[in-house]
């Protein structure tokens, strides 16, 4: 199964790279500013303390290099954040070692650790952010206090000003607080910014998601309304001819059997018999199955066209019925009761249920559809249990009714497919494709929506949401 990456999870992999770039950039850049000054200046700079530092900064910057290098996808949010502390820990570390080099607190150094300190609020959540603050501070202020008591020694560079005299305690304490107010105003900024950033960024997402949907919904509008006025058009002229054929069928069937006696004595008169060139054994046994075949097919296209019919015709119903969905469930099962008397049916009809404004006869057509297809997608192997479910959301503003089956399950490459017009995995039992369009066509019309939960193997749930009053159409 292929990783998905998050965009969050894109965002930090690619500002982690920035990072190494950026650290390229700054140990070139104090190698240069180091040897200029000792060697074109004359400055009395710790060079090799300070290109020592540079080294190490060298050192673990190539070897995050080549882990990125290594790892081309972007790896997972919290692995990147663990990657995103230690990088800045790291910094840290290196940094007070070379403002320790550069003059402690009178160091031009110092106002790296608001750089880390804004870098934490970026890559890190607001936690992660404080504890780099803290330590960067920490780290800051124990170098301070050692040299402070002579633990560590004070490397005042030759040539610089001594910018704190005798009151160097003072000095040193005005840049401890100076820092730490700094860091924590750079890190409130910095999380403050980038909590805006994934609300406007999440907020961004609902709304295109929503876009999307909205779209579909319309495109799938305009298909309905232009299918629906090609469908109107074919039904209407293949129903005369069907009701014609189908009509005269039931006379030719009800002659057939009259003239069978009489064609079996004229038998019994003449052995050899044959009708339309055919034996009259095997014209007896055979013209009245053929009957049969031609009746049941034109019954077969009476019913698609009916529901051609229905498809085109969604909208020309009363919707200001009051709709006991409970009722309408039992009325469904007792309808169906041939088809689901070897299954077992479980209703979940709480009483006092709030009833929908609709169309009554509609909604029942919406839930004999889904109890058939649950029936049909049901194996014969296995225990058949269909399990319909109703009841109020939203504080009683919206009715779900929930239908579920445990049979094979829908395939998620046809799980988009199944909702439109004429589409069907079960042309061999005479599926028209038009039951789930139809539903769909209808729940829309109660202002409603459709939710499916499918896994192979595993069984199907359809969910239906209704709004218990609908708004005034447009």
């Amino acid at each position: 199964m292929p990783h998905t990456v998050l965009p969050e999870q894109e965002l930090l992999a690619q500002l982690l790279g920035v990072f190494i770039r950026v650290r390229w950039l700054f140990v070139g850049c104090l190698a240069v500013a180091v040897l200029a000054g000792a060697l074109l200046f004359g400055a009395d700079l710790p060079v090799a303390r300070t290109l020592g530092v540079g080294g190490v900064v060298l050192g673990y910057n190539v070897a995050f290099f080549l882990w990125h290098r290594s790892h081309p996808s972007a790896p997972a949010i919290d692995a990147s954040r663990v990657e995103a502390g230690l990088q800045i820990g790291l910094d840290l570390v290196a940094l007070t070692a070379l403002v320790h080099f550069l003059g402690g607190a009178e160091s031009p150094f110092v106002a790296l650790y608001l750089i880390h300190g804004i870098a934490g609020g970026l890559l890190l959540p607001r936690r992660g952010a404080l504890l780099v603050a803290a330590f960067a501070f920490a780290l800051f202020l124990g170098m301070v206090v050692m040299e402070a008591y002579g633990m560590l020694p004070h490397l005042h560079p030759v040539g610089l000003p001594d910018t704190r005299g005798e009151r160097h305690l003072q000095f040193d304490v005005a840049v401890c607080v100076a820092l730490f107010a700094t860091l924590a105003i750079s890190v409130a900024i910095a999380t403050w910014i980038m909590s805006e950033l994934h609300k406007r960024s999440a907020a961004l997402k609902r709304a295109c998601d929503s876009l999307a949907q909205r779209q579909d919904q319309l495109l799938q509008k305009e298909k309905q309304a232009s299918l629906g006025q090609l469908v109107a058009g074919i039904a209407h002229e293949i129903n005369n001819p069907i009701q014609f054929i189908h009509g005269n069928m039931a006379i030719f069937s009800e002659a057939l059997a009259d003239s069978l006696p009489v064609l079996d004595e004229a038998a019994k008169a003449r052995p050899g018999l044959r009708i339309a060139r055919l034996d009259y054994p095997y014209y007896r046994q055979q013209v009245p199955v053929l009957l049969k075949d031609i009746a049941d097919g034109a019954s077969r296209i009476r019913a698609i066209v009916r529901d051609l019919r229905t498809y085109a015709r969604a909208d020309e119903q009363r919707m200001d019925e009051e709709v006991d969905v409970a009722e309408t469930v039992r009325a469904s099962v007792r309808l169906l009761h041939n088809s689901l008397k070897h299954l077992c049916v479980v209703q979940e009809l709480p009483p006092r249920l709030p009833c929908l404004c609709g169309n009554a006869t509609r909604m029942q057509q919406v839930v004999v559809n889904a109890l058939q297809n649950a029936c049909e997608a049901i194996r014969p192997e296995v225990p058949g249990i269909i399990r319909v479910q109703a009841k109020a959301e939203r504080g009683g503003a919206w009715l779900r009714l929930t239908v579920t089956d445990n049979g094979a399950g829908i395939p998620p490459e046809i799980r988009q497919r199944i909702f439109d017009p004429f589409f069907t995995t079960k042309q061999r039992s005479g599926g028209t494709g038009l039951g789930l369009a139809i539903s769909r066509s209808i729940v829309e019309q109660h202002q409603g929506a459709i939710e499916v939960d499918s896994e192979v193997g595993r069984g199907t749930a359809f969910h239906f949401l209704f709004p218990v009053r609908r708004e005034p159409a447009v």
